[in-house]
């Protein structure tokens, strides 16, 4: 992997991913995944200290064997990344709530930021993404993950939708997501 692999990324967030793999992949495919980054170790990772973290670099391994093993499978990344929202989110946060810890607890180059918020859509950031792969391909896991954390905090009467718009042809990794809040048909 080429880059610069600095920061952390807290355990709870790798144990919402793994626990978001072994649901939609089951053991075999959550085994395939870490057998790939070289990480089988963490098979067993939700037994450690959720508040403890992993080394970005890890992290960023696990990712890039995600993504050469499910790659173009969207509608298993987005359903991942819903998953994982569960995991990591229960319940009881906003959504505001949610994009501050989750940019807490991965601490590297990346940001995530509300830009534009209403009661019809949140506009977000996304800048330098760690979930996109390394071709810039923008990201199903991390987009169905938003959409379910703030499809989570709405009542049951309404439904988010999702546009993308990439900010810069020389990284795909940055770029707007728009969160639309439609009443449910």
């Amino acid at each position: 992997m080429i880059g610069d692999y600095k920061g952390t990324v807290k355990n709870k967030v790798v144990t919402a991913l793994l626990q978001a793999y072994h649901d939609c992949l089951d053991y075999d495919g959550l085994k395939s995944i870490l057998i790939e980054a070289g990480l089988l170790d963490l098979k067993d990772i939700k037994e450690i200290d959720p508040d403890k973290s992993l080394d970005y670099f890890s992290f960023k391994k696990i990712i890039t064997a995600q993504n050469i093993l499910l790659y173009e499978c969207k509608r298993l990344l987005f359903e991942i990344g819903r998953k994982m929202s569960f995991y990591l989110f229960p319940f009881g946060k906003n959504f505001e709530e949610i994009v501050n810890e989750l940019n807490e607890s991965i601490d590297t180059d990346w940001r995530v930021k509300i830009i534009e918020s209403s009661e019809q859509l949140y506009r977000i950031e996304v800048k330098n993404c760690i979930f996109c792969t390394q071709t810039g391909v923008p990201c199903d896991l991390f987009i169905g993950f938003m959409v379910h954390s703030l499809q989570k905090s709405l009542t049951t009467d309404k439904e988010v939708s999702h546009e993308i718009q990439i900010l810069s042809e020389d990284s795909l990794r940055d770029f707007i997501l728009t969160l639309i809040i439609k009443k449910c048909s």
